[in-house]
């Protein structure tokens, strides 16, 4: 068998080997990010950021901040709605649409409307307000080919939709 020698040097060998595996290493693999010092609550936080990464394997909240664990996530994440409230009841059509889209009202509407277009990476492509009526129709042709959510404010009522432009 081995000498005692040459099992002691085996021996530290594996072991370094093996306990280097646990390094903390700062890497991504998207192909673009950057780092960021924030300061909340007298606190400051070193913060990493990557485009291209979407997994995250678990989610923390607490006093309205959220912190994603698992891959880096963007710093400028929007969050589109905490509840599903639904309130304001329409039809949307043609979904999907070429340039235009309709949005028909099925109760009537009785104050300003607050109408937020954004992508799936939560950008705000179009903010606008309209005067109370039935029936809105939106512009959309400068668009690219894609998913889009749409949110619908009346007061503290709330519309939230999925639209795709082919």
């Amino acid at each position: 068998m081995f000498p005692k020698n040459n099992l002691l040097f085996f021996f530290i060998i594996l072991v370094y080997q093996f306990g280097n595996t646990q390094s903390l290493k700062k890497q991504t693999l998207g192909n673009q990010g950057a780092s960021h010092f924030v300061y909340a609550n007298n606190k400051s936080y070193y913060i990493l950021e990557s485009i291209g990464q979407a997994s995250v394997t678990h989610t923390f909240n607490a006093n309205n901040y959220s912190l994603r664990q698992g891959y880096l996530q963007p710093v400028s994440a929007s969050l589109i709605s905490i509840d599903s409230n639904t309130d304001i009841e329409a039809v949307i059509f043609p979904n999907p649409f070429l340039s235009k889209v309709e949005v028909k009202f099925k109760k009537p509407i009785i104050d300003i409307l607050q109408v937020t277009l954004r992508d799936v990476l939560g950008r705000i492509i179009l903010s606008k307000q309209f005067s109370p009526m039935q029936s809105i129709v939106l512009n959309l042709n400068n668009l690219n080919t894609g998913t889009y959510l749409i949110q619908i404010r009346m007061r503290s009522k709330l519309l939230n939709a999925k639209i795709i432009k082919r």
